[in-house]
């Protein structure tokens, strides 16, 4: 964070300081009350109680705040800054820091893709660029501030992933950034149990060009259908394209599968370019071509972007490809599962196994689908069935909505087994795997069962 004085910070939310206020450095703002130090500013929100027995062991902490709280009469006056809307107050005070700094800003949203591409985006630039960016797959907003915040006077480029799980999370995300360029990956269902209508749910995503002021530039995958459905005609900046589309701006001519990454053919500018990218499937060469995109508009030479793409570390939980034990082939793509991320991962298992090989899925629940839940099992285990999977597993009551519409689409049901914990899966692994066996592990996150038997079956 750039030191402040608090007296600028109290004007640039529209507050008079008193003299008691003026000529005192922040070093911290934040929401957390763990985080509270000497020169913090504290947001109080939700009414959460404020630790004043710890406060009153530092200097200069202050509490902006639009209710009263415990205890608070053992603080001096000055130290409470009462307000009448906090979020209002707030968001005055981000959108003055953020403007603090004349630097590009990308936010990359969409159903799947968006940590990746981010990651890769980040990875071209850090080399020559002073990057601030979201942590992982860490972007919940309540992440939002400490990334604001981690803008300072040596960032050069800032970016962020911005995510949906509930109506207004993306207008909110841009209140903090600002964003000048703007990422949208691909879309498909998701969190459509708190958006009960896919329709809003791309509304939702759709918010990104009114969080960029309907300016800047945008980058649209030109192949999505979903994407492509969306009302541009508000935008005024410039829109990028990527895909495989003849009239992508950034085109996808060709790619192929290596041992462990894609080979792929760029049209950009009636110029071809070769790239590589470690990390298997269609989707990565996607997420790619987003992250040239992007770096290109940021003024980066397009062969140096591709040269650093090619050292390039994916994700852990990624179709992350593992050694296992007996020459068996292990995929752990268990960071999340959504209908697009299984059926992308799915279409790239059915790619790399070899047809000595069988392909063995072993599935947990897909999250957050509301009413699309039904709809969208059977559209995945008729998936199962036309892709040639020879064995699925099941764990957990409501995976087992994979097993009727996979049998239907012609998974031997001889060849169908359900598990509750780790351990039933583990002793049943022990007996039935086979040398070059490969297994595809898809759940979502914070299954810890799966990493269990994962680690269970490394080489």
């Amino acid at each position: 964070m750039k030191t402040l004085l608090l007296e600028t910070i109290l004007t640039s939310m529209n507050i008079q300081p008193n003299i008691k206020q003026k000529g005192i450095r922040i070093h911290t703002v934040t929401n957390d009350r763990f985080d509270i130090r000497s020169n913090t500013l504290f947001f109080r929100w939700n009414n959460i109680e404020v630790p004043v027995k710890s406060i009153k062991n530092y200097k200069n902490v202050f509490i902006v705040t639009d209710t009263p709280f415990s205890n608070m009469e053992r603080l001096n006056p000055e130290q409470i800054i009462m307000v009448k809307n906090l979020k209002d107050t707030f968001f005055k005070f981000t959108s003055y820091y953020r403007h603090l700094f004349s630097i590009p800003v990308v936010a990359i949203t969409g159903t799947c893709g968006k940590s990746t591409t981010k990651e890769m985006l980040k990875h071209i630039l850090e080399e020559t660029h002073n990057v601030q960016a979201t942590i992982s797959s860490k972007n919940a907003n309540h992440y939002n501030l400490p990334y604001l915040m981690g803008i300072d006077k040596d960032t050069d480029v800032a970016v962020f992933e911005t995510a949906v799980s509930a109506i207004g999370d993306l207008t909110e995300s841009c209140k903090y950034f600002y964003p000048t360029i703007g990422v949208m990956t691909m879309i498909d269902v998701d969190h459509t149990d708190d958006i009960q209508s896919f329709d809003d749910y791309l509304a939702e995503k759709a918010k990104i060009m009114q969080g960029m002021n309907n300016e800047g530039t945008l980058i649209l995958n030109m192949d999505d259908p979903y994407l492509s459905s969306i009302d541009t005609s508000k935008f005024k900046g410039e829109i990028i394209t990527f895909g495989k589309n003849r009239d992508a701006i950034f085109r996808i001519k060709k790619y192929q599968y290596n041992s462990s990454g894609m080979t792929f053919w760029i049209e950009y500018k009636k110029r071809e370019f070769k790239g590589y990218i470690p990390g298997l499937g269609e989707h990565n060469v996607y997420n790619a071509a987003a992250s040239l995109a992007a770096a290109a508009i940021l003024g980066v030479d397009l062969h140096y972007a591709l040269n650093r793409l090619s050292s390039y570390h994916h994700m852990g939980s990624h179709f992350q490809i593992i050694k296992g034990r007996n020459r068996i082939t292990l995929v752990d793509d268990t960071w999340k599962s959504n209908p697009a991320s299984l059926r992308k991962g799915l279409e790239t298992l059915s790619r790399i196994a070899l047809p000595f090989q069988r392909k063995i899925a072993v599935l947990g629940r897909m999250a957050s689908l509301g009413k699309y839940a039904d709809e969208e099992y059977e559209k995945a285990g008729h998936l199962l069935g036309k892709l040639g999977v020879d064995v699925l597993i099941t764990k957990g009551t409501i995976a087992k909505d994979f097993v009727k519409p996979a049998i239907e689409a012609g998974v031997n049901p001889h060849n169908v087994y359900h598990f509750s914990d780790a351990d039933e899966m583990k002793r049943f692994f022990d007996s039935f795997l086979i040398p070059n066996d490969i297994v595809y592990f898809k759940t979502n996150a914070n299954d810890s069962d799966f990493d269990d038997v994962i680690e269970y079956l490394r080489s």
